[in-house]
């Protein structure tokens, strides 16, 4: 389809052609829409701003400026308010509220000004210093604030950094669709497109395959056709939906997909395979969500929109969906959904998913993975299952209960002799684990709970009996594991560890034990979580973090102290794998270190729009994350740079990082055991390869039998130990190969060795027989590889002078360790232990010992 360069639909939409929305839920076509309005993130858009920094939460401030040409008066400032940052139900402020779920507030102010003469066309630039000099007008610094649209009268249109910070409008609205649209791409949402005309069998639809792709036409996304709430997989992007509200398939099963915005798992992703290109890129989630009208999405109640499970293929960085029609039969796309009874399939034949049910709360989906059938929908359902708290256990009086259910399930927790009286409840979240704290104070004494679970309207048996104490506990220290001491944090650090389960954790500074950081409860598996609450001070000196937790009226000691450095803007992230200029596949995994807490994003050097994988640094400051998109393949070298960010401050780039991309991989090599050695008959092999290929090893001429199987590191090397033990023999040949996204390269090049049982004596090689040394002499030899070698004096064998282990190539070495006594005729003597078995004695090795100094 090709894209319209006039984006005018907006202005023509009014309060008298729609109810509520202004603009329906189709954007208008009729005079053009926003097709061309991306443009990719300036340098200065990159470097100084909080809106490409996830999540995006919190309180962000919004400057809004209309600017007058001299001598006219077309734009409306009340108006502009109103659809900006006002209280009505139908701005952009609400908007933003409801559809980030209450997580992301928009403050801040509507300015005005009169400029100089209208020009003859207007830019991003123009936009840009045009609102600028009606903030400064108004007394404002735009740099002060997060988030600016700045609007002149201009030929219509909009234009907005994708993602960025600045929106331009060049006309007037005629409803706040376009400030919805326009900041979703500053959010980093692209316009995505739908799959039409997909093979249809019966009930069910297949794709990608044999459809075809056009632009837009998805009336659930702002950003793509629609005018309603952003996509559950545009949520999840900016930190709206966390991971038990948003979770990954990973196995057949049966899932309770809740109300997009409601408690419980609201959106699923399945991975799918590479060789899909939906409108030329490679979208490698399949997303499900599951809609019904609100005050935004007002569909009426017998849509298709709002009666079925919505498809989309989806990539996660720089945000783009492709809608999946699953209605193939009718020409529009308004009717996108997948119905109650109906089957989807993917290309690939490795993901089929079939709605079971679809009623006001959820729908039930059944997900059949890798060529499995499908679950049955009316599958009995189980009991939960309770795994705190133990039986038998001691709990405190307010016991937590927590386990595992189906996904989305509604847990019930009763007393095991009055199954109707309820003591608690919860929804399970999309990996199926749920956590019930109980309300009610028990006195200390025995008790017996069990649980029952609803999954689709049906109701499972009770689950057996969990008994338990309530006790008067002790309270120890509660322990924090993350940050780990002395790692980098952000000024409003995540803070976990272990305590008593159901107690309150309260975190300090060091010596101010009156203002509290942060607050929060342990879980029945004795773990928590919290943020802190207030901005710690910046490093120098650095922060010293206690606390202490409570129970039943109880109070702990002192937790040990936690020292941190406190950041402000963070120093650029490291990468330090794959290593400078080696060889990996197409996706590779990328790992390295950071700012606790700190969000990492990867990008193509020189290309800032091109983001290949965005990560979350852990507790002890490193991270981890397998590129999303496939790397054109070398050569040319491909270069990939990146930054970190948190709480809104970005750090600079990260050094390049300049890889070797291959698709199809050349043969693996062994570097050791080295060819012709001795080695015991479960042998450490080790070489190089492709960082991330799986080498597998083999006997050769036995290609069905492995005898170990590894990954290349990031620095291209792998090490793995031989699984079975091998045949003793004077000649074993190894070979294998190794195999990257799926492609097998060539058998290495046989290693031949010895295999032995029983090891012969080590060789001492230096000092040669009668030989001066000083008092710590460095023994050298020669042994059966991987075998430890045992140095002794002789006759004191219980007085081991040092250890060393035989590396690949038969070689060892030994620093003594303990200064020998000076003398002539120290006899030396030793063994090497191989797989527990041990060989006779070193021939006596008779060398003469002198102070250091004394040797010439």
């Amino acid at each position: 389809m090709k894209k319209i360069s006039i984006f005018l639909a907006w202005f023509f939409c009014s309060a008298l052609s729609v109810a509520l929305m202004g603009c329906s839920h189709e954007v208008n076509r009729e005079f053009g829409g926003l097709e061309n309005d991306e443009l990719p993130p300036a340098e200065g858009e990159l470097s100084s701003l909080s809106q490409i920094i996830r999540p995006v939460t919190g309180t962000k401030r919004m400057l809004v400026t209309v600017t007058h040409w001299q001598g006219e008066r077309v734009l409306d400032r009340d108006q502009v308010e109103l659809h900006t940052l006002s209280t009505d139900p139908n701005s952009l402020r609400s908007y933003i509220l409801a559809a980030s779920g209450g997580k992301l507030k928009l403050e801040g102010r509507v300015v005005e000004a009169t400029s100089g003469p209208k020009p003859e066309g207007c830019s991003m630039s123009t936009s840009i210093a045009e609102g600028r000099k009606t903030a400064e007008k108004n007394g404002l610094n735009p740099d002060d604030f997060d988030y600016e649209i700045n609007i002149v009268n201009c030929g219509g249109g909009a234009l907005a950094f994708t993602p960025g910070r600045h929106v331009g409008v060049f006309g007037k609205a005629g409803s706040p669709h376009v400030y919805k649209h326009e900041l979703g791409h500053n959010l980093g949402f692209r316009h995505g497109g739908s799959l039409i005309g997909c093979p249809r069998n019966g009930a069910s639809v297949s794709a990608p395959v044999d459809c075809t792709y056009v632009e837009y036409g998805d009336t659930g996304d702002s950003v793509s056709g629609g005018g309603t709430l952003y996509p559950a997989v545009s949520r999840r992007y900016v930190g709206w939906l966390d991971d038990g509200q948003a979770t990954t398939i990973t196995r057949t099963g049966l899932y309770s997909l809740k109300v997009l915005g409601r408690e419980g798992p609201q959106l699923y992703l399945i991975k799918i395979p590479e060789t899909h290109s939906p409108g030329g890129a490679y979208y490698p989630l399949l997303s499900l969500e599951y809609r019904k009208p609100t005050v935004f999405d007002n569909f009426p109640e017998n849509d298709n929109r709002v009666n079925g499970v919505w498809m989309r293929y989806a990539r996660e960085q720089g945000v783009q969906n492709v809608q999946i029609d699953a209605t193939p039969e009718t020409p529009r796309t308004n009717d996108p959904t997948l119905l109650a009874g109906q089957t989807f399939e993917d290309s690939s034949g490795k993901v089929k998913v079939l709605v079971c049910s679809a009623g006001p709360d959820e729908a039930i989906v059944a997900v059949a993975l890798d060529g499995a059938g499908f679950p049955y929908c009316t599958t009995t359902v189980p009991a939960p299952v309770i795994a705190v708290p133990l039986e038998g256990a001691s709990t405190g009086k307010q016991p937590v209960f927590a386990g595992t259910a189906w996904p989305g399930a509604r847990i019930e927790i009763v007393n095991a002799s009055k199954p109707e009286e309820v003591v608690g409840t919860a929804i399970a979240d999309g990996n199926g684990n749920w956590s019930v704290y109980s309300l009610s104070v028990h006195d200390v004494g025995s008790y017996s709970y069990t649980a029952r679970q609803t999954f689709g309207g049906r109701t499972s048996v009770l689950s057996g009996n969990r008994s338990f104490k309530v006790a008067e506990l002790s309270v120890p220290a509660a322990i924090i594991e993350t940050p780990a001491q002395n790692v980098e944090v952000g000024r409003l650090p995540q803070v976990s560890g272990t305590g008593v389960p159901g107690a309150t954790v309260v975190l300090l500074k060091s010596n101010d034990p009156y203002n509290p950081l942060a607050t929060t409860r342990v879980d029945g598996y004795g773990r928590w979580s919290v943020r802190i609450e207030r901005p710690l001070p910046i490093s120098p000196p650095a922060f010293t973090m206690t606390g202490y937790q409570t129970l039943d009226g109880k109070r702990s000691g002192w937790l040990a102290n936690r020292t941190l450095k406190v950041v402000d803007v963070p120093d650029p992230a490291i990468i330090q794998t794959p290593a400078q200029s080696v060889r990996t596949g197409r996706r590779p995994f990328v790992t390295g270190t950071g700012v606790a807490g700190a969000t990492v994003v990867l990008m193509q050097s020189y290309k800032p729009e091109n983001i290949l994988a965005t990560t979350t640094v852990d507790g002890y400051g490193r991270w981890a994350t397998q590129v999303d998109n496939p790397l054109p393949i070398s050569p040319p070298a491909f270069t990939m740079t990146g930054y970190q960010s948190i709480e809104g401050k970005r750090s600079g780039w990260l050094a390049n990082r300049t890889i070797q991309v291959v698709d199809a991989p050349d043969l693996a090599i062994i570097e050791t055991p080295a060819q012709g050695v001795k080695t015991g008959r479960r042998p450490v092999v080790s070489g190089s390869g492709i960082a991330g290929a799986t080498v597998v090893l083999l006997k050769s001429g036995d290609p069905y039998n492995a005898l170990a199987t590894t990954t290349v590191d990031g620095y291209g090397r792998w090490s793995v130990q031989v699984d079975q033990p091998l045949p003793v023999t004077n000649s074993f040949v190894m070979t294998g190969y190794q195999q990257l996204d799926g492609k097998i390269a060539r058998w290495l090049a046989n290693r031949t060795f010895q295999v032995v049982q029983v090891p012969d004596a080590p060789v001492i090689e230096t000092p040669a027989e009668n030989q001066t040394v000083g008092r710590q002499p460095l023994v050298k030899g020669t042994g059966v590889v991987g075998a430890v070698v045992e140095l002794n004096q002789e006759n004191r064998p219980g007085i081991p002078l040092g250890y060393a282990v035989v590396d690949g190539f038969g070689q060892w070495s030994v620093q003594i360790e303990r200064p020998l006594p000076v003398g002539s005729n120290f006899k030396m003597s030793g063994y090497q232990l191989l797989d527990q078995v041990r060989s006779g004695w070193i021939p006596r090795r008779t060398i003469n010992v002198v102070d250091s100094k004394k040797i010439k």
